[in-house]
């Protein structure tokens, strides 16, 4: 049994580090600048996801609001569209679960704010319609992906893509791409904006 659940960890390990090894590098980093326009120019940034990548959107809005600032500091404006269960389940219950997230940002988001989709696969319809939604507003919209990306690559301006069919890889290259932008905001965003005082 135990011999067993190592070559399983093994393989776990080899998997993550050839995803982590083969993701493209130059959609992260240009989220990365998206992100300093964004805060540089007070945009709001949204995030969005279902099921663990809901919680991936919910930790990115988390950090970058959090973790990314020093005293006196302006923050990102940033919020995850997945918070609000009563808004959630009332637009679901009441107006069909694709529109959980279009129907919040009909009225919040405005041209040069970011909405940041997070989804494995790329065809959830509720994260079709987000980012519909967004880009009729001139939005900047970034799909954060695995698999082959599907739909919402084609939709997005940025599509950052994990090369892994496997979910539980996908999100925790999610989750590290995220650490990727707050360790780098945290180190430079002092130097990069001036303090409010």
């Amino acid at each position: 049994m135990n011999g067993t659940m190592l070559e399983h960890i093994e393989s776990y390990q080899a998997r993550l580090v050839e995803a982590l090894s083969a993701l493209p590098r130059e959609p992260i980093a240009r989220l990365g600048t998206i992100l300093l326009r964004a805060y540089q120019n007070d945009k709001q940034v949204f995030t969005l996801g279902n099921g663990g990548s809901s919680s991936t959107a919910s930790h990115m809005a988390a950090d970058l609001a959090k973790n990314t600032i020093g005293p006196n500091m302006r923050r990102f404006r940033i919020l995850s569209l997945n918070e609000n269960v009563a808004i959630m389940t009332a637009l679901a219950n009441d107006i069909g679960y694709e529109h959980v997230f279009s129907e919040q940002l009909i009225d919040a988001i405005r041209p040069g704010d970011v909405l940041i989709a997070v989804s494995a696969s790329g065809n959830s319809p509720n994260v079709l319609e987000a980012i519909r939604c967004a880009s009729r507003v001139s939005a900047e919209v970034v799909a954060v992906l695995g698999f082959n990306g599907g739909r919402a690559a084609q939709l997005a301006d940025t599509a950052i893509v994990v090369p892994s069919h496997d979910y539980g890889i996908v999100e925790d290259v999610h989750l590290m791409i995220n650490h990727m932008l707050v360790e780098y905001f945290r180190a430079h965003l002092a130097d990069l904006q001036p303090a409010v005082v």
